[in-house]
C-alpha cells in the first residue's frame, strides 16, 4: 500500500507535480528574461554619462547570465549607443574594434556605417572616418557578389555623408537587384546631388524615386530649395524655380512635412508673399483664409475609361477575385449587370446593415432606410449582400426587393469587387456606399498612376453613412475638390502633416484637410 502511495506521490505524470514542474518553467523564463535585462540594463548605465574601458565593459557584461553573448556582444552594444544616440561614445567604441585584430563581420560593418552616416549630421568626419567608409565599398564590394539591400542602404547613406555621389548612384543600382530602394535612400541621394550642384542627375533621380512610389523626404526639399538659393539671386527668378519645386508637389499628390512646410513658408514670406496656415472646408474646399475653392474632382474621359478596363481586367477576368469565388458566380453577376444595369448608385448592404446596433430587424431596418433616401432622389440603386442575409427577416428582404435591384454573392466570396466592379462598369456617373476604405483594392493596381486614378475615383463617388448618438442617420457625401496641392488664381494651396497628429474622430476617409498653407502674392497697389 505504501509503494502504491509512493509511486503516486513521485510519479511525473501526477497532476500536483506537473504542477511544480511548470511553475518551475515559468521562473526559469523570468529570470532569464530579468538576466536579459540586467545585461542590458548595465551597459546603458555604463554609457550613460562617460566613455568606458571597452574591455573590461565586455568582460563585466559577459561575465553577467543573459543573451548577450561573445558573438552578438559588439553588435549589441553598437545598436544600444545608437538607439541612445551616444555617438561619441559609440565613435570611440568604434575605433575600440578597428584596433582589434578581429575581422569586422558585415553587421557590425553595417553599424559603423549608420553611425557615421548619424555623426555626419552633427559634424564632420575625420580622415580615418572618411577612410573607413571608401576602404568598406571597396572591400564588400571585393568579399561579395551582390549586396544585400540592408548593407547597400547603409553604405549608400555613409557614402553621401562624404559626398561620394557616384559610389552612391552605383550603390542605389545595386538596390534594385533585390528589391525597391526606400525613401531615405532616394531622399538622402537626391540631395547629395544637389549639395554638389548636379540638378540634371537630381531631377531624374527624382523622376525615378516618383515612378517607384516613393516620394521625397524633408532633406531632398531642403537641398533643393537650398541649391536655387545659391544658384540664383534675383528675386524673380528664385521664384520661378520655387513655382517649379510647388509643381512637383503638386505633382507627386504628396502631403509635407511640418519641417518643410516651414521652409516653405519662410521663404514665402520672405519673397514678400502672404503666407498662413489653414484649413480646408469639407463642405465645398474653400480656404478659410483666402476663401478660394480647390478645383472641383471630376476624372477625365481618358482616366475614367482606363480605370474601368484595368478594374474588369484585374477584378473579374483576373486571378484576385477567382480565389474566392467560382466561375459560375462571375457569369451569374456578369449577366445580371447586363441585364439590370447601369446604376446611379451601389449599395455594400452587410457594411451598410452593421452600422445598425441590435439584431437582424434592426440592420434591415437601416438598410430599407438607405434605399429610401436615394430612391427619393431618383436614383436607380443595387444592392449587393451576401445570400446568408436571405436567412434574415423575410418580408423585410422582399420589401428591399421591390425597391431595388438585389445581387447576393455567396457567403465565402469576397463582396468588394462586386461592388467596385457593378459600380465602375456602370459608368462614370455611378456612386457606391460603403464605410469601407478600400486600401486593398488600391494595391492590385499595381501602376501608381492608376492608383491615384482609383482613390480620386473613390473620393468623388463615395458616400459612408453613420449614425449620431441620437440614433440619427447622417450621409457623407463624396467630396467635391482635390484633396491635394494646387495653383488657383496665382495662389498655392499645399497640404502638410503635423508632427504626431493624433485625431479622435472615426476615419470617414476624408484625406487632411486641417494643416494646410496658403501662399498668395501680395497685389500691388
Amino acid at each position: 500500500m505504501y509503494r502504491s502511495i509512493l509511486r503516486i506521490v513521485y510519479s511525473p505524470c501526477t497532476s500536483h507535480n506537473w504542477r511544480i514542474s511548470r511553475c518551475m518553467k515559468k521562473a526559469a523564463v523570468v529570470v532569464k528574461a530579468k538576466n536579459a535585462t540586467d545585461q542590458v540594463n548595465f551597459v546603458r548605465e555604463e554609457i550613460d554619462n562617460h566613455i568606458p574601458d571597452w574591455t573590461s565593459l565586455k568582460a563585466n557584461t559577459l561575465s553577467m547570465r543573459g543573451n548577450i553573448d561573445e558573438k552578438n556582444i559588439d553588435a549589441v552594444f553598437l545598436k544600444l549607443m545608437m538607439n541612445a544616440q551616444k555617438f561619441e561614445a559609440a565613435s570611440s567604441f568604434a575605433e575600440y574594434l578597428k584596433k582589434s585584430n578581429e575581422e569586422l563581420s558585415i553587421g557590425i560593418i553595417n553599424g559603423l556605417l549608420a553611425l557615421y552616416y548619424e555623426l555626419s549630421i552633427t559634424r564632420k568626419l575625420t580622415d580615418e572616418e572618411k577612410e573607413f567608409i571608401l576602404k568598406s565599398y571597396k572591400d564588400l564590394h571585393a568579399r561579395y557578389k551582390v549586396l544585400d539591400s540592408t548593407t547597400c542602404e547603409r553604405l549608400l547613406h555613409a557614402l553621401c555623408a562624404i559626398d561620394e555621389w557616384k559610389k552612391a548612384t552605383k550603390v542605389l543600382a545595386d538596390i534594385h537587384l533585390s528589391g525597391k530602394p526606400t525613401h531615405s535612400a532616394y531622399s538622402t541621394l537626391i540631395a547629395n546631388l544637389f549639395k554638389n550642384n548636379k540638378k540634371t542627375e537630381a531631377l531624374k533621380l527624382i523622376e525615378e524615386s516618383l515612378d517607384n512610389n516613393r516620394p521625397l523626404r524633408h532633406d531632398a526639399y531642403e537641398y533643393w530649395i537650398k541649391y536655387v538659393l545659391t544658384k540664383y539671386k534675383d528675386k524673380k527668378t528664385i521664384l520661378r524655380h520655387l513655382e517649379g519645386i510647388c509643381e512637383h508637389v503638386s505633382k507627386s499628390w504628396v502631403t509635407l512635412s511640418v519641417q518643410s512646410a516651414e521652409v516653405f513658408r519662410n521663404l514665402y514670406s520672405n519673397a514678400g508673399w502672404t503666407v498662413q496656415y489653414t484649413q480646408i472646408r469639407k463642405l465645398d474646399g474653400e480656404c478659410n483664409r483666402c476663401k478660394e475653392k480647390l478645383t472641383p474632382l471630376q476624372l477625365t474621359d481618358d482616366e475614367f475609361q482606363m480605370l474601368q478596363n484595368v478594374i474588369k481586367d484585374k477584378l473579374i477576368v483576373g486571378s484576385d477575385l477567382f480565389l474566392k469565388t467560382s466561375p459560375g458566380e462571375l457569369q451569374q453577376f456578369m449577366a445580371f449587370i447586363d441585364k439590370t444595369g447601369p446604376y446611379d448608385i451601389v449599395l455594400d448592404a452587410l457594411n451598410i446593415a452593421f452600422s445598425a446596433r441590435g439584431g437582424q430587424m434592426n440592420k434591415l431596418g437601416l438598410l430599407n432606410e438607405v434605399v429610401d433616401y436615394f430612391q427619393k432622389q431618383n436614383m436607380k440603386v443595387l444592392v449587393l449582400g451576401r445570400k446568408h442575409m436571405l436567412g434574415w427577416q423575410k418580408r423585410s428582404i422582399n420589401d428591399l426587393k421591390h425597391k431595388a435591384c438585389c445581387f447576393f454573392t455567396d457567403d465565402l466570396s469576397q463582396d468588394d469587387p462586386f461592388f467596385i466592379t457593378a459600380a465602375i462598369l456602370s459608368g462614370s456617373h455611378t456612386d457606391i456606399v460603403s464605410k469601407d476604405l478600400l486600401r486593398g483594392h488600391r494595391f492590385v493596381l499595381q501602376n501608381e498612376q492608376l492608383k491615384i486614378i482609383f482613390r480620386r475615383w473613390q473620393w468623388q463617388h463615395q458616400w459612408m453613412v453613420f449614425i449620431s448618438k441620437y440614433g440619427k442617420l447622417i450621409y457623407q457625401k463624396p467630396l467635391k475638390f482635390d484633396p491635394y496641392a494646387q495653383k488657383n488664381n496665382n495662389s498655392w494651396h499645399i497640404p502638410f502633416k503635423k508632427e504626431d497628429e493624433v485625431t479622435a474622430q472615426v476615419n470617414d476617409g476624408t484625406p487632411n484637410l486641417s494643416s494646410w498653407l496658403c501662399l498668395r502674392p501680395q497685389i500691388a497697389r
